[in-house]
């Protein structure tokens, strides 16, 4: 078998993949996908600042965070499919992790002490304290 039909056959079992498990790869999910890496590549700039790179912490940072995004909105593709409802769970679930994953950048920033809005910053921060003290 040529090179280029095993490269297709790879591509059309990928796209098969993601289109079963995520819904396809439209806006919203590239999207998440963008931020969860932004998310990523800010918190390995703040640990190297910090002098606290970790390649034990980056893994559970992946593993547990951004694979368990990965398989909510796999969930929520199912609840979809059995609610007869195409996109609806998908969308909420997609809308409320790309904010979390925004504040989580966001916070970032500010612990790189990249400069935007103080009030955003201390409500960040807040926010931050709540999520922790419970």
């Amino acid at each position: 078998m040529k090179w280029d039909k095993v490269l297709s056959i790879i591509s059309a079992g990928f796209g098969a993949c993601i289109n079963y498990l995520w819904g396809g790869l439209d806006v919203m999910f590239v999207a998440l996908l963008s931020f969860m890496t932004l998310d990523f590549i800010t918190g390995i700039i703040c640990g190297g600042k910090r002098k606290e790179l970790d390649s034990e912490k980056a893994y559970v940072g992946i593993t547990k965070k951004k694979m368990m995004i990965l398989i909510m909105v796999a969930v929520a593709v199912v609840i979809d499919r059995m609610l007869n409802a195409p996109g609806t769970t998908r969308s909420m679930v997609i809308f409320y992790y790309f904010a979390m994953e925004g504040i989580s950048i966001m916070e970032n920033a500010a612990k790189l002490d990249f400069p935007f809005p103080e009030q955003l910053k201390d409500i960040l921060f807040q926010l931050k304290e709540n999520k922790e003290g419970k």
